[in-house]
């Protein structure tokens, strides 16, 4: 499994958010500029983030973003699924989708293991444990 760009930006968005006192609302150019992250690049993942309801856009002259929630409500898979879709190491270990092999498949067990336990490493690793880490 690897990361997009795209999603080690919004999780570096999302940390710089996480360090600012709360309820601030930082301007896009000024994440990107921070995270040496184009600007109009960190804009558009904040707008995925928004959808998703982890970030808040503010519109108008005293516009920008916010966290959706608290630092230590947001997990970091949370953060990776809002930008990547859902965590699946193999096709059928996607929600989604099904396999027939699956009850007799050795690698689907295995992998399936290894899948539960990042996932829930993902859970346990917070936004603010993230923003402690990297202050």
């Amino acid at each position: 499994m690897r990361l997009t760009r795209g999603t080690d930006y919004g999780i570096r968005g999302m940390i710089y958010l996480a360090n600012l006192s709360r309820g601030h609302v930082a301007l896009v150019r000024d994440v990107a500029a921070a995270q040496d992250v184009p600007e109009s690049y960190m804009a558009k993942i904040f707008q995925d983030l928004s959808r998703s309801g982890l970030m808040i856009s503010h519109r108008g002259a005293k516009g920008g973003f916010s966290l959706g929630r608290t630092p230590d409500e947001i997990s970091l898979r949370e953060l990776i699924e809002a930008l990547e879709g859902p965590i699946a190491l193999l096709p059928c270990l996607d929600p989604h989708r099904q396999c027939d092999r699956s009850p007799t498949c050795t690698l689907h067990h295995a992998m399936a293991a290894t899948q539960s336990a990042l996932i829930d490493q993902l859970d346990r690793t917070s936004l603010r444990s993230l923003a402690t880490t990297h202050a």
